[in-house]
């Protein structure tokens, strides 16, 4: 139910040929058909690009791995993030195991934590004081006074 009244000014009007919204609806039209078809082609033209990628990128069957294609040194590191998590796994676990480095000459490594413990029992090694040499008096030539001999 509508309560308002109605306008009872009948002089106000619009004008009518301000401006027409059939052309604008028309522009409106016509931008959303030409997004559309450009959307469209962009959509096939990648598809195509891709197939065509996929396909010249076969390698011939006599061609070397790819692997074996390195640069010269210098290379760059291109997965950081995983070589230094790997890397950090690695050392953590050499740093919390027992394990042999070289049993010939004796070299085993073991945690850490056992290492302090062992190091607190047995203690750090003293080196034993090496005797000094004394100093040698070399004989002075004749006539000649030591400094303290020359100032008495």
């Amino acid at each position: 139910m509508h309560t308002e009244p109605t306008p009872s000014n009948h002089e106000v009007r619009y004008e009518k040929t301000d401006a027409l919204p059939r052309p604008l609806y028309q522009f409106l039209f016509w931008i959303c058909v030409l997004t559309l078809v450009t959307a469209g082609v962009s959509w096939v033209t990648f598809a195509w690009l891709t197939s065509w990628r996929e396909g010249a990128s076969e390698r011939a069957a006599m061609a070397a791995p790819e692997d074996s294609q390195q640069p010269p040194a210098p290379r760059l590191q291109t997965r950081e993030p995983r070589d230094l998590a790997a890397f950090t796994r690695q050392e953590a676990e050499f740093l919390s195991t027992y394990g042999v480095l070289d049993r010939e000459k004796g070299a085993f490594h073991i945690p850490i934590e056992e290492a302090m413990k062992l190091t607190l029992e047995r203690g750090l090694p003293v080196a034993s004081p090496s005797p000094l040499p004394e100093p040698k008096a070399s004989p002075l030539p004749a006539g000649k006074e030591t400094p303290k001999a020359a100032a008495r």
